[in-house]
């Protein structure tokens, strides 16, 4: 039976895995948002990048337990994500296995 937890850099498809992308929008940069976000990711095991866009938004892409992404865009949208979140719009999809940990770059 597999750890309920994966390594970074192990195949980690446990074939319940799914992607989020994820367009943040409001004042988002500048603030602290994508190393809290970073933070969030590494807390619920996920995988996956968070950058800043050049018309302000910060899209979030990760990869993880269904259950972790919700928990993740439940923070997203909560008064304890830093900035002000105007809009969420979420896309999901198979997850790819391309991560092999959470970028904030």
């Amino acid at each position: 039976m597999n750890s309920p937890s994966q390594h970074a850099g192990s195949a980690g498809r446990s074939g319940e895995d799914v992607r989020v992308t994820a367009v943040v929008r409001g004042v988002v940069q500048g603030v602290g948002f994508r190393y809290r976000v970073l933070r969030q990711a590494l807390k619920l095991n996920l995988t996956g990048s968070v950058v800043n866009m050049p018309d302000g938004s910060v899209v979030i892409t990760a990869e993880g337990l269904p259950s972790a992404l919700d928990g993740l865009l439940e923070w997203v949208r909560s008064p304890s994500a830093p900035g002000v979140v105007e809009s969420v719009e979420e896309h999901h999809s198979p997850a790819t296995g391309e991560f092999s940990g959470f970028d904030a770059g």
